[in-house]
């Protein structure tokens, strides 16, 4: 744990010498900012699924080598569709019904509650279509949690500090992440700390699954303790007309449609990204632990730096160098030999995560109107999920198509993540087509040359 805190404190380090040359401008300092309870919560939430989330593929991964002895992509591409659609599909109801009742923290405290006690019972899966029907009712229930939450956290901040401030609680929520899929490694490696009677491959998942529910529980609890912000206005709130929202032109309609392609193409090497890890490179959990906290790092490292950066040079451009860099990760796997290829690829994946995914969140907090944005968050993520899902579900059954004409898993494995890559970078001019909804005081090239020259490009010298 030693060595854990000290990189943490590294990072924190390496990151925060980046973010004083980036610090918001001094119009910034008044506005609302999160308070403490949030980010206790979001830390807690993002703990527990860092407890179970890294491991669910290598669980079904380690299901099918016990009962089949032979891999099925179909499956692996099934898992990751529901995983991507449960959890999506119903999220417009339950960001429109937090725009409309107002109680969001209630919706936030019972779809925690729910969906992380119920990975407990992932342990009793006979087969893998159980497992499958079990992650789709899981996925459901937490999927009240997601739009909510965030509809919650942006009632609570400021519009010009919004992206400083996801950024920061980006940090926070990561850091747990990181801490919790460590330590669920480290612990499938050493003598079971509690009695486990069943089959003896789902022993290294005991514990990991149980403390999710628990740390559920207690994330739950302390979410109904978070102040929401009151309403401005007593009249009643109209359940928003989802299909308003893709069906008549809007710098939201085209950002939505926009990520249609890189979604598409981004999802189709996820199911086979654990196959190169476990399979061909015969990672143990402490490893595969180790290349998921990698990425978790990389994360936290650049999560704050590009939040403030978004806030000063826009969304547009960090969307568009996460985006344009991301199709290295599968190309790095497809070339694996050793795991040391596969955390390099994991590193550039969370620059990545870190540089685009906040300011996708804070574009569309930015396109979208006050009161709805549980439902324009909750759009976007239906949105993108059904892509996501036909892209996993498509590549699982292609690959299984490979595997069946070629006779090689190798080959199946390797040309799957080569079309994604390929597919990746085209897909990322896409993004080009987006407009800004206001203007910004800086450019990308200013606060390169600012880092550069360690000052910043704004401030004039004597």
């Amino acid at each position: 744990m030693l060595e854990l805190e000290l990189i943490v404190r590294l990072a924190a380090q390496e990151f925060q010498g980046a973010a004083d040359l980036l610090e918001e401008s001094p119009e910034n300092t008044n506005e609302p900012k999160l308070p403490a309870k949030a980010f206790v919560v979001g830390a807690l939430t993002q703990f527990a699924l860092g407890l179970h989330a890294p491991f669910l593929q290598t669980y079904l991964v380690d299901m099918q080598n016990y009962l089949y002895g032979v891999k099925n992509f179909a499956e692996l591409g099934a898992f990751r569709s529901v995983g991507n659609v449960a959890p999506t599909v119903l999220q417009p109801i339950w960001g429109g019904a937090s725009d409309k009742v107002g109680h969001t923290r209630a919706f936030v405290a019972f779809g925690t509650m729910m969906g992380l006690i119920f990975v407990y019972l992932f342990l009793w899966a006979a087969t893998p279509i159980d497992l499958i029907i079990l992650y789709v009712i899981q996925s459901i229930l937490f999927s009240i949690q997601i739009p909510t939450w965030l509809s919650l956290m942006g009632g609570l901040m400021g519009e010009k500090n919004r992206g400083d401030e996801l950024g920061k609680l980006g940090l926070i929520t990561n850091i747990s992440s990181f801490v919790a899929t460590l330590a669920s490694g480290a612990l499938a490696v050493l003598p079971s700390l509690l009695p486990w009677n069943g089959e003896p491959w789902r022993e290294d998942f005991y514990l990991p699954f149980l403390l999710t529910a628990i740390f559920g529980i207690v994330s739950s609890l302390l979410s109904l303790t978070i102040k929401e912000k009151s309403r401005t206005d007593d009249k009643p709130r109209k359940f928003p007309p989802m299909h308003r929202l893709l069906s008549q032109p809007s710098d939201f309609r085209k950002f939505s449609f926009v990520a249609v392609f890189f979604s598409f193409s981004m999802s189709m090497a996820w199911p086979f990204f654990i196959v190169v890890q476990r399979d061909w490179l015969g990672a143990t959990l402490l490893e595969i632990a180790i290349a998921s906290a990698v990425m978790t790092l990389s994360t936290i490292i650049f999560t704050i730096p590009f939040g403030r950066l978004s806030d000063r040079v826009g969304r547009k451009p960090l969307i568009l160098l996460g985006r344009m860099l991301l199709f290295v990760v599968p190309i790095t796997y497809a070339f694996a030999w050793e795991m040391w290829m596969v955390y390099l690829a994991n590193f550039i994946a969370g620059f990545t995560t870190a540089a685009s995914m906040n300011a996708i969140t804070a574009y569309i907090y930015d396109v979208a109107p006050e009161d709805e944005r549980g439902s324009h968050i909750a759009v976007f993520n239906t949105f993108t999920g059904i892509v996501y899902t036909l892209g996993s579900f498509l590549a699982g059954i292609f690959g299984q198509l490979i595997l069946i004409t070629l006779g090689s898993e190798y080959l199946s494995v390797f040309i799957m993540l080569i079309v994604s890559g390929i597919l990746r970078f085209i897909a990322a001019f896409f993004y080009l087509l987006i407009e800004e909804p206001k203007q910004y005081s800086s450019t990308l090239r200013l606060e390169f040359k600012a880092l550069v020259h360690r000052r910043r490009h704004d401030i004039d010298t004597v």
